[in-house]
């Protein structure tokens, strides 16, 4: 683990981040406890903001639009009910933790190291595709090699001009 950080240590501290915002959901912390980490979160976006800088990499935003915690009712209302799937935020942050690309065998020791599930083969692949089909993901140049998308573009359309 420590030579995987030292080689990709936005992976690592992104990783981080993750799980501190993933530990805020449990229902068993004290109030203080998730004031905690919450703070922690932040900290950690912080240093992954910074490390991709000096890295050269593009910045990550510095707003935390996942985090609804203080919300006012009658915005939370105005928000999608949509959910994430449980199962591809734990692909990013497998994928994410072996330094943005990963293939089939390592998402599924990933998988289980990390969250302790055991997933069928074929099931994985299947979800991994729908994924790239998404623009989640995007397929890397080696063979049964998947990677993280980068953010998604918007490209106006050319007008032609008479």
């Amino acid at each position: 683990m420590a030579r995987q950080a030292r080689a990709h240590p936005i992976a690592l501290i992104s990783e981080l981040a993750a799980d501190f915002r993933e530990s805020e959901g449990d229902p068993a912390l004290s109030p203080k406890e998730r004031g905690r980490l919450a703070r922690w979160r932040k900290h950690a976006t912080a240093v992954e903001a910074y490390v991709r800088q000096q890295s050269g990499e593009a910045a990550a935003p510095t707003l935390d639009v996942s985090d609804t915690s203080g919300l006012p009712p009658e915005l939370l209302k105005e928000l999608s009910n949509v959910e994430a799937d449980e199962l591809e935020t734990q692909i990013f942050a497998v994928i994410g933790a072996l330094g943005g690309s990963a293939d089939l065998d390592q998402l599924l020791i990933g998988l289980f190291r990390k969250y302790g599930a055991v997933h069928k083969r074929r099931f994985l692949q299947n979800k991994l595709w729908r994924m790239v089909r998404k623009g989640d993901l995007k397929k890397a140049d080696q063979r049964g090699l998947f990677a993280l998308a980068g953010p998604k573009v918007r490209k106006r359309a050319n007008k032609r001009r008479k």
